[in-house]
C-alpha cells in the first residue's frame, strides 16, 4: 500500500454493496478512497479510509473527477488513481503503476499520467488500439501513447498543478482523451503500463455491423455526447490531427450504420442529430441544461 495515493471513484446509481466491494479491493492498494456520487440519492459507506461526496445530482464524470481530484490533493495526496465503478483492478495494479512511474522519471521523462492495460472483464480480450498503437519505451514495461483510458490511470500532483482538472463542459464523453492531450500539450508524457491490468467493460457489450465488424454498443444517449464533443474537440489545436480526421470519419459512418445495426436505432439517430446541432451551437454540459 502506498501512503500518498488516493483513489477517486465516480459512482452513478451504484448500490452500496457494489461500491463497498470495490472500495475494499482498492483500499488494499492505496491510502484513501474518495467516492464521488453522481446519483440523486445519498450513499453512506462507513469504512475507514473512505470519504463520500454526495452531489445529489449527475454532475457528469468530468466535474465529479475534478472535484474528487481537488479534494484528494488538498488532503495531501501525491498521486490520484482514477477509477470507474465497474472496473476491477488486479491485485498488483497500483504497484505496477508506481514502478512504471518511478522507472520513467528515473529515465528523465516528465510523466503526466500512467495508464493501464485494460481488458474486457467478461471475455478476457485485451483492449488494443487498431491504429496508433503507441511506441515502446526502452527499459520499461510501458508504451508512450497519445491517450488512454481514465479508469486505472495514475496522475501525479505535479501534472494536476500544471493543467488542473478535467474539462467539466464535456460532461462524459472523450473526457479522458482530452485530459491526456492537454497534458501532452504541456510537455508531459502519457504512458500505458502493459503489466498493470484492469478489467473493464464499455457500454452493453459488442454488436456486429456490416456483417463483419464488432463494435461497442453504448447506451443511446451516449451518442449525443460523442457527436457533440467530437465537434468541440476537432477545433482545438492540441488535439492530435490523426484523431480529428478519424473522429470525423467515424461520425459519418456511425450516423449511417449504427441506427440500422443497433437496438433502438431511431432513438440513437435522434441523439446523434441533437449532438451535431448542439456541437455546432457551442453547447456544453448536460443534455437537458
Amino acid at each position: 500500500m502506498s501512503d500518498n495515493i488516493y483513489a477517486v471513484v465516480v459512482a452513478y446509481n451504484a448500490s452500496a454493496d457494489e461500491l463497498l466491494e470495490l472500495v475494499t479491493r482498492i483500499l488494499r492498494q492505496v491510502r484513501f478512497v474518495v467516492v464521488c456520487n453522481n446519483s440523486s440519492f445519498e450513499l453512506g459507506l462507513n469504512v475507514n479510509g473512505v470519504y463520500v461526496l454526495n452531489f445529489k445530482e449527475n454532475l457528469g464524470i468530468a466535474k465529479a473527477q475534478s472535484i474528487g481530484m481537488q479534494w484528494a490533493f488538498d488532503d495531501g495526496a501525491e498521486f490520484v488513481l482514477q477509477m470507474d465503478q465497474d472496473s476491477e483492478l488486479s491485485e498488483d495494479m497500483v504497484q505496477k503503476l508506481i514502478e512504471a512511474y518511478t522507472d520513467l522519471t528515473s529515465l528523465g521523462y516528465k510523466v503526466g499520467l500512467v495508464g493501464v492495460q485494460d481488458f474486457d472483464k467478461f471475455t478476457g480480450e485485451l483492449n488494443q488500439a487498431r491504429f496508433n498503437k503507441g511506441r515502446p519505451i526502452a527499459g520499461t514495461s510501458c508504451k508512450e501513447v497519445s491517450e488512454t483510458l481514465s479508469s486505472g490511470s495514475l496522475i501525479p500532483k505535479v501534472a494536476y498543478e500544471a493543467v488542473g482538472g478535467m474539462d467539466d463542459g464535456l460532461f462524459i464523453d472523450a473526457v479522458d482523451f482530452e485530459y491526456c492531450w492537454r497534458l501532452r500539450s504541456k510537455g508531459f508524457l502519457i504512458a500505458r503500463c502493459l503489466d498493470a491490468l484492469l478489467g473493464h467493460r464499455l457500454g452493453n457489450g459488442k454488436v456486429k455491423i456490416l456483417g463483419f465488424m464488432f463494435v461497442g454498443e453504448p447506451a443511446p444517449i451516449r451518442h449525443y455526447y460523442s457527436f457533440r464533443n467530437t465537434i468541440h474537440l476537432v477545433g482545438r489545436g492540441y488535439v492530435p490531427i490523426y484523431w480529428r480526421f478519424s473522429a470525423v470519419v467515424k461520425l459519418f459512418l456511425k450516423l449511417l450504420f449504427y441506427p440500422l445495426s443497433m437496438r433502438s436505432g431511431r432513438e440513437r439517430l435522434g441523439y446523434m442529430l441533437k449532438g451535431i446541432s448542439d456541437g455546432l451551437r457551442g453547447k456544453y454540459g448536460r443534455i437537458d441544461d
